[in-house]
């Protein structure tokens, strides 16, 4: 029983790296091409005022019930947690483009899988929208 021993803990630690997934099996891993998710998560808008469209990110989740986590003005990151359904995690980058328009960017998580439905995406986007047409429109 003793010289079973170490052969056991040899193929307890060979197999459990390999169930294991890094970064970039996921990635590798989802159903959508890159070009697609980048369709899904990736929006432009017509304001050259990067600011304001980091404010609205930043409403818009929460108005969305997500946490945030983490906003980076010089950076131009937000990064925020909701915890409805699972855990989501979001993840927006903001950078401008083409002097005119600014170029919004977004990557999740639900639970441990990555984000590769296009709904919440589209909800998100669709907040962010109203969210800056209505501050445009200095609407209350």
């Amino acid at each position: 029983m003793r010289s079973s021993l170490p052969f056991l803990l040899l193929s307890v630690g060979i197999a459990l790296p390999g169930c294991q997934m890094d970064s970039r099996q996921q990635v590798l891993a989802t159903a959508n091409t890159q070009v697609a998710q980048r369709a899904i998560s990736t929006r432009t808008f017509d304001t050259q005022d990067r600011s304001a469209v980091f404010r609205g990110i930043i409403a818009t989740f929460q108005d969305l019930g997500f946490i945030v986590d983490r906003a980076d003005d010089v950076l131009g990151t937000i990064s925020g947690t909701q915890f409805a359904n699972g855990i989501v995690r979001l993840t927006v980058t903001v950078r401008p483009i083409s002097g005119q328009r600014v170029l919004v960017r977004a990557s999740g998580q639900h639970n441990l899988d990555a984000l590769t439905d296009p709904v919440p995406f589209q909800r998100f986007f669709d907040a962010l929208s109203q969210a800056l047409f209505l501050t445009a429109n200095q609407i209350e």
